[in-house]
This record gives C-alpha cells, structure tokens and sequence, in this order.
C-alpha cells in the first residue's frame, strides 16, 4: 500500500458517551455477574450504534467510540501486563473557574513489573468496526508520551531502575501492537498525546518533573520515541491529537502552543496534526505558522466539555481565522477531545453529543464541500 494525503475535514478525536447499559455491564463484568461474552457482546450493540451516529451525522473518518474501554489509554496498558492501575496520580485535574471537580481524579497507572505482551485491544477494535462500518476508520492508541509517564519513582524503579530500559520495552511490544493493527489493514493511526502540552505552561512542567522527568530534554526524547514508532511503518499515515486533559468536562493544564510548537510540528513525523482549540487554554493560531506544508492540521474548535452547541458561522469565521497562518485547504474540523476519555463521560448529554457531530458535518460540508 502507498500513503496518500487523506481528504478527511470533519474527524472525531475518538470516544463518544457510554450509553448506561454498557456503564452497568461493564460494572458488572467487574463483579463477576456476567461473562466476558456477555460484555463482549454488550460492547458490540454500543459499537454499532456509535458508528451509526458518526455516518449519520457526516464524520469522514471514524471509531467504535472506544466502547471497549475504561480509559482512552487502555490500548497501552491493557493490551500491555505490567501496569498497576492503582497509583494516584501525580497530575493535577481541574473544573475550571466558578466549578466543581465531579467524583474523585482518575488514578494513574504505574509500571509496577516487567512488561508484558497480553492482548491487541486496538485490533479488536479496528476488526470489528471494519466489519460494519461504511465509512474509513482509524485506530486510536496512547503515543509513547504518556508511556513515558508510567514509570513513577516510587512505584516502577523497583523493577525498572532506568526509565529507559522500560520506555526500550515499551516501545518494543506497541510497535508489535501497531503493526499487528497495520496487518489487519489499518491505513490511519493517532496517537493521543496529552503530555506534549504539558510543556507549555510552568504547572505542566512541574507535572513532569513529579514524576522525575528532565524538561529540558524530554520533548526532544519523547519526539525521537514517537518517530521511532511512526518510521516502522512509513506506508501508514499517522496523527498526533494534542490537548490539555479531558475528565468528567475536566482539564489538567493550559497554554498556547508556541513553546512547542516550531520544534514539535516540524519533527514529529506525523501527517495530521489534532490541536485543542476549542477555548483560551489553548492560546491563538499563530504557532501554526511553523507547520511544513506536507501537514494537515485539525482544529479541535467544538468543544466535548460543555452541552452549549457552537455557532456554526463563528466555527466558519475561526476556521478563517486560522487560515491566515495555515492554507484552508490544509485544515479540517474536529471536537477538541473525545466526548469520554474516561468510562463515566464528560458533563454534556447523547443530545448535546449528536448536536455537536451534526454540526461537525455541516460546517464541514458547508466549508470544503
């Protein structure tokens, strides 16, 4: 197969709202009360009825919503043995001005033993979205930036004394996990990648150093890791989705891109990249100006973290907006983050959810045909 530029304007970054019923099996599953069949066969009807609402409302390119997960970073740690899922979590979440924080923070897996090759979860996913949907899809998985996070002083030098020994391994088995997916005919890859933007604001930072990273050098490492993941496969195109946290509406850090962005959108070795830009967190359009033109970038200006639904001629006139850094025809038009990056969903509604990809479309449509 040979890579080509992908016509996709209207993307989601991944996951939509859990229905209840798959919420209640799930719990469930967790007490033994039903089979995995049954929760397999649970996750299947939310599958189907996710890819009917993305083809319904004219996404370009879609998922199975990542029904099949408790955490958008599953792909990595429950495909992988080798994680404890119950290290607190060095990062900080917040509600944003005049909220609350809903329920507890989510909790941080740590590296805890040697790693492991246990199951391909993004080939369970693509193979079944594959069978039933008529729309291209692509696989989501965790880039190796957030790998690089799981190993916890504390927790994880016990087995792993040198992260980078661990990160080797890491790399190792999601490369085989990639390429196990690329077989099964995948032609498109994102990486979710929340820790880039960790660099852009000193509180980030300092996130990354609790957990005994050197921030002066770890972007540079982490882009190396990535490309080196990315170059295995040079017939498949890759994206890199870009925000600031997503939890129950919540978010962990904020910033404009420019810190970042020269360095970032020019190594990174991707082809489409997804930028949160669906509030002031995530600064102006101007770092665009340093993406090379063999990219596309994906505005993420429909947020998942409100029920409010955007104005369809102020997306038209930001899509404008951030033309004058970046050519329209080298855009595309997303929500900001996946609508349940977490089993328990972000604060909006299945109305506001499908209000919002029906616009998605729309404006879509109505921008680049």
């Amino acid at each position: 197969m040979t890579k080509t530029a992908l016509p996709y304007r209207a993307e989601v970054v991944g996951s939509l709202l859990r229905p209840e019923y798959l919420k209640h099996a799930v719990e469930a599953a967790d007490r033994g009360q039903i089979t995995e069949d049954e929760l397999r066969l649970t996750q299947d009807r939310a599958a189907l009825e996710a890819i009917a609402l993305q083809e319904a409302c004219g996404v370009d390119v879609l998922t199975d919503g990542e029904v099949r997960r408790k955490f958008w970073f599953d792909p990595l740690t429950e495909s992988l043995s080798g994680y404890n899922p119950e290290v607190p979590a060095p990062v900080p979440f917040s509600a944003g001005r005049g909220k609350e924080a809903t329920g507890p923070p989510p909790l941080l897996p740590a590296v805890t033993d040697k790693l492991g090759y246990r199951r391909n979860l993004p080939l369970e996913e693509y193979s079944f979205v594959r069978r039933h949907a008529g729309t291209p899809t692509k696989t989501t998985i965790a880039g190796m930036t957030y790998a690089s996070v799981l190993w916890v002083p504390g927790y994880s030098d016990g087995v792993y004394p040198d992260r980078g020994e661990y990160m080797e391994q890491a790399l190792e088995l999601m490369t085989r996990v990639v390429g196990e997916v690329v077989d099964a005919g995948t032609t498109y890859v994102q990486l979710d990648s929340p820790r880039y933007t960790h660099m852009v604001s000193e509180e980030g930072r300092e996130n990354l150093r609790r957990v005994g990273l050197d921030v002066e050098t770890w972007l540079g490492d982490m882009i190396a890791t990535d490309n080196a993941l990315i170059r295995r496969f040079p017939d498949v195109t890759f994206a890199v989705h870009l925000c600031r946290g997503n939890h129950r509406s919540m978010w962990s850090v904020e910033g404009g891109y420019d810190a970042i962005a020269e360095q970032l959108f020019n190594d990174l070795a991707v082809d489409r990249i997804l930028a949160e830009y669906d509030s002031p967190r995530a600064g102006t359009f101007a770092p665009l100006r340093f993406v090379p033109e063999d990219k596309t970038v994906v505005l993420g200006l429909i947020t998942t973290k409100e029920p409010e639904l955007e104005d369809a001629d102020q997306l038209k006139a930001r899509i404008d907006e951030a033309s004058r850094h970046i050519p329209t025809d080298r855009l595309g038009l997303s929500p900001q983050c996946g609508f349940a990056s977490t089993l328990p969903g972000n604060l909006v509604s299945f109305d506001d959810e499908r209000a919002k990809l029906e616009l998605l479309g729309n404006v879509a449509r109505d921008v680049w045909g």
